[in-house]
């Protein structure tokens, strides 16, 4: 049984960047004449006369917080204003109040540690290899609050700013995820995390699932392809290549090898010779997987593949579509990601 992809997809933004990015920042604990009301006990971003002038905090307090509240008055939740979703050129449309997490002293630390470091990261940007390498910490934390965060965190950024973070945790750990139905959404991180792996049970588990992968599909065939690239380099591109040469099998499923592969020759450069004669080889006998590679190409630099491209685009039974990608490979400068 496979969860759907909405149900499992992480999030376009972060906790770090509402944090980040917010306008105003508070702690809030129960307004004094109403157990079920917030009010603001504290400023950490912002002013009194910015608080007069936004929405009152709109969120009722649940029963586990009021019972937080009640053994601990001293206890708070961060509440964050601002942004709830800025597009790609950073302007915001929709704004309103944002429940955080309730405090405790690891999540105190870990927002003090967050706000000066992150003040130079953009809203939704992963490509900060300090982003990456300041979330790590917090994988496996014992605060889970704080490693899902880190989780969301790993699972959005570049791979190749996460492949130099594999050795921090171990496969044990990584194991746990597997188990547990509800942490679902996160196996896709765990994948990748897992093929990081040199130890002898991640490397048999890997072989196994990627075997597996390979043969079936699945919600994370990229995933488990990416990691069994890391495992078995060449062998593994090989036995991808065999997959996607072989018209039987599901396109969707050929076109997450492709970007498997696209994602380890952009990492491990040392392949992409032998992944882009298999990207040959795919565009002789099912254009419709030219987009991608077309892309992966470009971004590596190599025009050998063009005059595949260009006898693709020429055909009339060419969708417009891949018509469009591939002239724009042709003749632009561009990176694509």
């Amino acid at each position: 049984m496979h969860a759907c992809a909405v149900c499992v997809e992480l999030p376009e933004a972060s906790i770090a960047d509402h944090i980040l990015s917010a306008e105003v920042i508070v702690l809030a604990g129960a307004a004094p004449d109403n157990p079920f009301r917030f009010s603001v006990q504290k400023i950490l971003r912002g002013t009194e006369g910015q608080l007069e002038t936004i929405p009152e905090i709109p969120f009722l307090i649940d029963s586990v917080t009021r019972r937080a509240f009640h053994s601990d008055p001293t206890k708070t939740v961060l509440l964050t204003y601002g942004a709830i979703y800025k597009d790609s050129t950073g302007r915001s449309f929709s704004r309103g109040w944002k429940r955080i997490f309730t405090m405790n002293p690891e999540r105190i630390e870990f927002v003090e540690r967050l706000r000066p470091l992150g003040v130079h990261w953009i809203f939704g940007a992963t490509d900060t290899p300090d982003r990456v390498s300041f979330f790590a910490e917090y994988l496996w934390h014992p605060d889970h609050v704080l490693h899902n965060i880190a989780m969301i965190e790993i699972g959005r950024a570049p791979y190749d700013l996460v492949r130099p973070i594999g050795d921090r945790v171990s496969t044990r750990r990584i194991m746990e995820e597997f188990n547990n139905l509800n942490r679902f959404r996160y196996v896709p991180v765990a994948i990748r995390l897992l093929g990081l792996q040199t130890d002898p049970q991640a490397v048999s588990i890997v072989r196994s699932r990627f075997a597996k992968t390979l043969k079936a599909g699945g919600p994370n065939t990229f995933e488990w392809a990416l990691a069994g690239i890391e495992t078995d380099g060449a062998s593994a591109i090989r036995a991808i290549g065999r997959v996607i040469q072989d018209s039987e099998t599901k396109l969707e499923h050929r076109q997450s090898l492709i970007r498997a592969l696209s994602e380890a020759g952009t990492v491990q450069p040392k392949h992409r010779d032998e992944i882009l004669g298999i990207f040959s080889e795919a565009l002789g006998k099912d254009p419709r997987l030219a987009i991608r590679i077309a892309v992966a190409a470009r971004n590596w630099g190599q025009t050998g593949l063009h005059p595949l491209f260009e006898a693709i685009a020429a055909k009339d039974e060419t969708d417009p579509a891949t018509q469009f990608v591939l002239n724009l490979v042709l003749g632009s400068q561009v990176r694509f990601d």
